[in-house]
């Protein structure tokens, strides 16, 4: 049976479940890193960049698997330690802890510099600045050089201590992750400390997963238009990665759908990675959350004691229709990611006058093209069809062409120019219905343009309406 899957690295990585291109990209950086150990002395701080959701947390993971043994593995989880408001005092706790250090000075004294360094630092520019009386004030009277210099000895001899026991690894990896889940500050704090005061040592090295956007929010946040958030990276990192590009989807969407689930001869699993393709969701992490949802629909459907309940018409068990899977699905995405639009989903009073100021625009010099554009665009616009069940709309709507009725319920309301027959072709719709940033509104509208032949005979097949179908997946999840 499928299983719900959490927004965590994966755990048994395996070709099988591999939708992001773990394997390969963590092999190539196991292959870099076993390689060039000789040059650690000097090349000390590391980036894999990717975005949100992106996997940076599993190719971390299965690279802390496959180094352990070669080198001493750290996995400092940043956003656990957010709540300490003192991220680099918590990471010289975090190795005194793995290490059992807590009572060797590296631990008393780093401590002290990064409770300092906390306080003291300005970031008025990276790296620089900092108020010297209070930095010494926090220090115990000691210059900031003084206690940097004793910090660095208490490096060196934190790492020799862990480094030159028998049969120990020569070498120490700290793996960075979540801090993009980070306040800005924070994350520039640790970074700052991590590139100032961690890499005194001769074997050991830092790995951060970074999301240039969360650095680039950090770095606009603290320094304006002083520094740019890539000469940031640049100062920060020695040698930075990227996550793979190119995520395998198709993977992920078949561990939520049976091999026999299908629709006539075709997966269901395959349809539904068409469709995301088409929506342009592609995330995984999105993907991860949108699914779990519709698992959890497919198994209150399977339940006997939710029998009574209200539940979409999704294909399950021989049962439901693919438009119906399609829109649960499209709904699901929409309430999670863009509930604003949700919200006035089926808003035709909004949504015309919208309409109407962009063809009186477009056709102000043209009487009778405003007419036949109105006729085409805005006519359809009919109130009471969110409210006709499925199996009634054809014909309910047949002679103002349900087409067009239903492509006005759900067409984007926020329109930049829009022409007569808009909705007659995907082609035409690409080309005469103009928004200025496509969402999923669009690309839903579109799919529809393209597949409503195929779909249309689901619609004598269900009982809902377009808003009792919206209502329902505002109750159940």
């Amino acid at each position: 049976m499928s299983k719900l899957l959490p927004n965590l690295p994966i755990e048994n990585l395996t070709e099988e479940n591999d939708y992001i291109g773990i394997i390969e990209k963590g092999n190539l950086l196991k292959s870099f890193f076993l390689s060039n150990k000789h040059e650690f002395s000097k090349i000390k701080v590391f980036a894999i960049y990717g975005e949100w959701g992106s996997g940076k947390s599993t190719l971390m993971k299965y690279l802390q698997k496959e180094l352990k043994g070669t080198f001493n593995t750290f996995f400092f989880e940043s956003w656990e330690y957010e709540s300490d408001d003192n991220l680099p005092q918590s990471l010289v706790e975090y190795l005194a802890d793995e290490t059992d250090s807590k009572t060797d000075n590296f631990l008393k004294n780093g401590y002290n510099l990064m409770e300092g360094f906390a306080k003291s630092v300005t970031f008025k520019t990276p790296f620089a600045n900092f108020n010297s009386k209070e930095l010494i004030n926090e220090v115990d009277k000691k210059t900031f050089f003084e206690r940097k210099k004793q910090f660095e000895n208490d490096f060196i001899a934190w790492e020799n201590k862990i480094t030159e026991k028998d049969k120990s690894p020569d070498y120490n990896i700290v793996f960075v992750d979540d801090l993009d889940r980070c306040e800005p500050e924070n994350i520039l704090n640790l970074l700052s400390a991590i590139k100032l005061f961690f890499t005194y040592g001769k074997n050991t090295i830092f790995l951060c997963g970074i999301d240039k956007k969360a650095i680039r929010e950090a770095v606009n946040n603290k320094y304006g238009d002083v520094v740019k958030s890539n000469e940031y990276l640049e100062k920060i990192f020695d040698i930075s990665f990227s996550m793979p590009t190119t995520v395998n989807n198709s993977k992920l969407v078949s561990l939520y759908f049976e091999e026999d689930e299908k629709v006539g001869d075709e997966k269901l699993s395959d349809l539904i990675i068409d469709f995301f393709d088409k929506l342009h969701f592609k995330n995984p992490r999105r993907i991860k959350k949108i699914l779990n949802k519709y698992l959890i629909i497919k198994r209150l459907k399977n339940n006997e004691t939710c029998k009574n309940l209200i539940l979409p018409n999704i294909i399950f068990k021989d049962k439901g229709t693919l438009f119906e899977t399609y829109l649960t699905l499209y709904l699901l995405i929409l309430n999670e990611f863009e509930p604003s639009k949700f919200n006035n989903l089926f808003n035709l009073s909004i949504k015309k006058a919208n309409f109407t100021k962009s063809l009186l625009n477009n056709y102000s010099t043209d009487s009778n093209s405003l007419r036949n554009a109105e006729r085409s665009l805005i006519s359809p616009m009919r109130p009471e069809a969110k409210y006709i069940p499925l199996k009634n709309f054809i014909q309910s709507f047949k002679n103002d062409g349900y087409n067009r009725v239903l492509l006005s319920l759900f067409s984007p309301i926020e329109v930049e120019s829009l022409y007569n027959s808009a909705y007659s072709t995907p082609i035409n719709f690409q080309r005469l219905f103009n928004v200025k940033v496509k969402n999923f509104e669009y690309y839903f509208s579109l799919f529809l343009i393209e597949n409503l032949e195929y779909l249309v005979d689901d619609f004598l097949k269900s009982d809902f309406t377009f808003q009792e179908y919206k209502e329902i997946i505002s109750k159940i999840i």
